[in-house]
């Protein structure tokens, strides 16, 4: 399951999948008989097919008791950075803003792309929110809801066409409807502001 906390803005693939599972598949609907990991893996393919520019995916990563001005290796699917926010021993949270400065000052982090590590400049417990490449196998994934249409769009078309004996015009058909959607999904989030 699932457990990254999503924002209004977002559902994970996790969902996408059960939602998927209710609405397209059994008797009289569109895909008849479906096992769950077929669905996951189309899941998991229309991900890397929509890749970030599209369906920019939000993971949280936690580092507990992190000394200021450590070192840590950036997650190998990232691709830019929503918030970073710090639990220190007392009862603040602090949202940290970015520092182009090496090392960072208290309160600021910042992010080496080259050697795709980040530092922070204050000591505590790090949670790092950040958009990927959804180039993953992660369930906890969480993908805009603008775009879940699109998704689903795309599971149907490439479960389908990945049978036997499909109708050729409904092949073409979800295909269309695939590729609309698609464009449609990117023309609403060019102007999102995920932050």
């Amino acid at each position: 399951m699932a457990n990254t906390t999503i924002s209004n803005a977002f559902i994970s693939v996790n969902d996408i999948v059960n939602n998927f599972i209710i609405s397209y598949t059994g008797p009289g609907k569109i895909i008849p008989d479906s096992k769950r990991t077929e669905i996951i893996f189309h899941a998991r393919r229309c991900l890397q097919e929509f890749a970030y520019e599209t369906l920019k995916s939000q993971f949280i990563e936690e580092t507990n008791s992190v000394a200021t001005n450590q070192t840590y290796d950036l997650p190998s699917d990232f691709v830019a950075v929503i918030k970073v926010t710090v639990t220190t021993a007392g009862p603040t949270t602090t949202l940290l803003t970015e520092s182009t400065t090496t090392p960072p000052a208290a309160g600021k982090f910042y992010i080496d792309f080259i050697a795709k590590t980040i530092r922070y400049g204050t000591a505590g417990n790090i949670v790092l929110t950040y958009l990927s490449n959804a180039l993953t196998t992660d369930e906890s994934a969480a993908i805009p809801k603008l775009a879940e249409e699109a998704m689903y769009s795309c599971m149907v078309y490439a479960i389908l066409a990945n049978r036997e004996n499909t109708n050729p015009n409904t092949l073409q058909r979800l295909l269309i409807e695939k590729t609309d959607k698609l464009e449609k999904a990117k023309s609403r989030l060019v102007f999102t502001n995920f932050s």
